[in-house]
């Protein structure tokens, strides 16, 4: 390629087909577009220099350019060693312009972000707890739970981890989804009410929906389970599946009244809750004693000994308390 045809195509000179030569040429391959393009770009810079010098300086300084622009190795003929001033004054004005530019660019989208501060609550045997987060969120969390949550929410999710049962009352943000995240399930939601158990020595997870709407899914997953009011989703650990039903929400959540119902229990279930309000082992010494239901409701304010009683009117067995254990006989 002439180095003379892209100057006149440059200047607007170059005849049709000067111009067919010339883009044949830049097709040629990626290396002549990508050198065509830079070309243009400066010449441009400079061409706005000479806006007010006559025709015969401009026509020098196309001359010099000539040889400028063909690069090392390539086939286009040159016949001048001058260079433009002008040209490479400005154009190192656009390159440092550019520079500073990508620099600032590189300093906004990459600056490092804030350290998030994670808080920990963690409530004994016997007791609860309540805690209203930084969006507005509220949170009973029951006896022997853990739930971990940033002193601020930042970025698209607000997203909290529990070990244990709470009952949350989640601050409606439809930008920002929250996230309750367990062991083996995933709880997301907009604003809702809801109780979750998940405590690592139940074989189930369980999710009591008062209001609202929440999906539950798999760490790891993309299946999504849809639970609606007065639902109760049930999470085998050992199938790794969930079951749906309808239920009387209250006997979930009447924990927070210092109360704790229950409907067909079996005794293990009853004794894991028993355990965590009075920090105590259950031993059972036949292994049928496991599987034996009861419906009832007890007080947090009654003892260990009352409870046990009032459950022998129902079915029969004996039982012993040394010192943190109990034997169920």
């Amino acid at each position: 390629m002439n180095a003379e045809i892209i100057v006149k195509y440059l200047s607007g000179n170059c005849t049709e087909q000067e111009f067919e030569s010339l883009f044949a040429w830049v097709e040629e391959s990626e290396q002549n577009k990508q050198y065509f393009s830079e070309l243009k770009n400066s010449w441009e810079v400079s061409d706005m220099q000479t806006k007010t010098i006559d025709e015969a300086e401009l026509q020098l300084k196309f001359n010099d350019f000539k040889n400028k622009i063909s690069p090392p190795n390539s086939n286009i003929e040159t016949e001048s060693k001058l260079i433009v001033p002008a040209f490479w004054k400005y154009a190192a004005s656009i390159i440092i312009t550019i520079g500073f530019t990508a620099l600032i660019s590189f300093l906004v989208w990459h600056k490092p972000k804030p350290e998030i501060t994670y808080n920990q609550l963690e409530v004994p045997s016997g007791q609860q707890a309540q805690l209203t987060l930084a969006d507005g969120t509220k949170i009973w969390l029951n006896s022997k739970s853990k739930l971990v949550y940033p002193g601020t929410f930042s970025g698209d999710v607000r997203e909290v981890r529990l070990e244990g049962e709470g009952y949350f009352q989640v601050s409606h943000n439809p930008s920002k989804p929250f996230i309750v995240k367990t062991s083996h399930v995933n709880v997301k939601v907009l604003g809702t009410s809801f109780n979750v158990s998940s405590y690592s020595d139940d074989n189930e997870v369980k999710l009591a929906l008062e209001t609202g709407s929440v999906a539950l899914t798999q760490p790891g997953k993309t299946n999504v389970t849809q639970v609606v009011p007065s639902e109760l989703a049930v999470y085998s650990k050992a199938n790794k599946t969930f079951t749906i039903s309808k239920v009387e929400t209250s006997l979930y959540t009447s924990w927070l009244n210092g109360q704790f119902k229950f409907r067909k229990m079996s005794f293990e279930e009853i004794s894991k809750r028993l355990s965590r309000n009075f920090n105590m082992e259950f031993i059972f010494s036949k292994e049928k004693m496991r599987y034996i239901k009861y419906s009832g409701s007890f007080y947090n304010y009654e003892s260990l000994d009352q409870i046990l009683k009032i459950m022998q009117t129902n079915s029969p067995f004996k039982y012993k308390i040394k010192q943190n254990k109990v034997f169920i006989e």
